[in-house]
């Protein structure tokens, strides 16, 4: 009996342990800055923007810049949609922002009060496909709706990287177009595509923009699956 009670008492410790555990890994390594590089002087500069609502963050670049190939389509023309139109009063829109996360998870919550639990713990084991969320937006710095933005200015080397590995992110057809699903987004401006990979606690939301910022050698913590690996300049 004794053996019992010992042996559920460093279960339920253990238990205990595991988000404590992978708390403090994400907070030191989300703190540890990976390899990375200033803009080439020599290069002209693309402002492109990290946009967090508190707890997920979208990466925002330039809608008329190319689509991750030099001298190719520009994000407009790639995601097929006419996103210059604005109603009467606001502002147009010139960047297209990208999430990534699980695909039930991200299309059931758009707000934190909308989670699930049973959609959470899905996420989590990794059981469904992804989806990346699109928004087209104003400027970020110039729309008072962004209480949370952290601006980065690359040189084009840097941006043609992190634009290949947005655009690699997307699931797309037979001709090289991205999926979009079908009647899924929470506003006017905004659009939900089949995505590649899946979520885990290992890569999260956060953690894909994070890759995407090292695969261009840009500011980031070696493992982000929180947003402060990421916005700690914003």
């Amino acid at each position: 009996m004794r053996f019992i009670r010992r042996a559920l008492l460093s279960l339920c410790l253990g238990i205990l342990a595991l988000p404590l555990a992978y708390g403090a890994a994400a907070l030191a390594l989300g703190l540890l800055p990976a390899p990375h590089r200033e803009a080439l002087p020599e290069q002209p500069r693309i402002p492109v923007y990290l946009i967090s609502n508190g707890w997920h963050v979208w990466l925002a670049l330039p809608l008329d810049q190319q689509a991750g190939q030099p001298g190719g389509q520009t994000w407009r023309e790639w995601l097929g949609q006419d996103a210059t139109a604005a109603p009467p009063g606001e502002i147009q829109a010139s960047y297209v922002a990208f999430g990534w996360g699980d695909r039930d998870f991200y299309l059931a919550t758009r707000r934190p009060a909308d989670l699930r639990p049973d959609l959470a713990i899905a996420a989590l084991l990794g059981r469904g496909p992804a989806a990346m969320h699109v928004m087209h937006i104003p400027q970020p710095d110039a729309d008072s709706r962004h209480s949370r933005i952290h601006r980065l200015d690359v040189d084009t080397l840097q941006y043609h990287a992190l634009a290949a590995y947005i655009r690699e992110g997307f699931e797309t057809g037979p001709d090289g177009t991205p999926r979009r699903i079908a009647e899924a987004g929470f506003a006017r401006n905004d659009a939900f595509y089949e995505a590649v990979g899946r979520y885990s606690p290992i890569r999260t939301c956060n953690e894909w923009i994070g890759a995407g910022l090292r695969a261009a050698s840009l500011p980031a913590g070696r493992w982000n699956p929180f947003p402060f690996g990421l916005m700690r300049g914003g």
